[in-house]
């Protein structure tokens, strides 16, 4: 009975020293009981996962949050951006000051959008210049 176990404990070790596993605090700066809407969307480049992005609720906005996964950080040079887009029918605008930076975790500034429906979106730039984005599911 103890194989399991040891086989559970030994996969739960490589994960979390992979990067895999690893935990992240998420208060919004200035607006602690700011809530997470709706699920997580992610940003993958070729075929893996390279960052998370959320939506945020509370204090009257919206924000945008992306955390750049260790896997990636650790081995690239980048730049992430993320923003509130309002989708008004087949519409799709910005809701919220974009927000650009090289750290892993980013938070936008926050969007007075609570009215509107709306998607936490975020970029992350790849090797060659380009990049890749990654949203939130809608929430009206």
């Amino acid at each position: 009975m103890r194989k399991p176990f040891a086989i559970a404990a030994a996969l739960a070790a490589t994960l979390l020293s992979a990067g895999v596993g690893t935990a992240h605090a998420e208060t919004v700066p200035g607006c602690a009981s700011a809530k997470q809407i709706g699920g997580t969307g992610y940003v993958k480049y070729q075929g893996a996962t390279i960052a998370s992005v959320k939506q945020f609720a509370g204090c009257g906005k919206n924000f945008a949050y992306t955390w750049v996964w260790d896997s990636y950080a650790k081995n690239h040079t980048y730049r992430v951006s993320n923003w509130i887009a309002v989708i008004d029918g087949n519409e799709e605008y910005p809701g919220g000051d974009t927000r650009s930076g090289a750290k892993q975790e980013l938070w936008g500034a926050g969007a007075t959008t609570l009215d509107k429906c709306t998607r936490a979106v975020s970029s992350v730039t790849v090797p060659g210049g380009g990049y890749v984005s990654g949203w939130t599911d809608l929430r009206c």
